[in-house]
């Protein structure tokens, strides 16, 4: 039988950690707007919906809810929900993109999207 390498609730854990990073990573955007081409109103939209999930995610961690796998779905939902409101950001500012915010935000979304697709495999 094989071992999984995270399971339960340390899963929101590692989610958790992912959206604080990114939340890092975004601020460091809005510092450098001109390098990535992404408005800085954008970034904040997507710094407050990354810190609600942070904040979801420690949440399930710490309160170890006994039916955690409905949780685990939901939050894969809502990150992939993020990820389509980036490419629709990034589709409705392709104007002033650069070749590196191109970069970072495909780069996140496949971040994202992988993860929520090993989330709903685990559930």
């Amino acid at each position: 039988m094989k071992k999984k390498f995270l399971q339960g609730h340390h899963i929101f854990l590692v989610d958790a950690l992912g959206a604080c990073l990114s939340i890092l990573l975004l601020f460091f955007l809005y510092a450098n707007e001109a390098l990535f081409g992404m408005p800085q109103s954008v970034l904040l939209h997507l710094i407050l919906i990354a810190a609600i999930l942070a904040t979801y995610s420690f949440s399930c961690y710490f309160f170890k809810p006994n039916n955690w796998r409905l949780y685990l779905f939901i939050i894969a939902i809502l990150n992939s929900i993020y990820c389509l409101f980036t490419i629709y950001q990034l589709f409705q500012n392709s104007q002033s993109i650069t070749v590196y915010g191109l970069v970072y935000f495909v780069g996140e979304d496949f971040d994202y999207f992988l993860p929520c697709f090993l989330r709903i495999q685990n559930l």
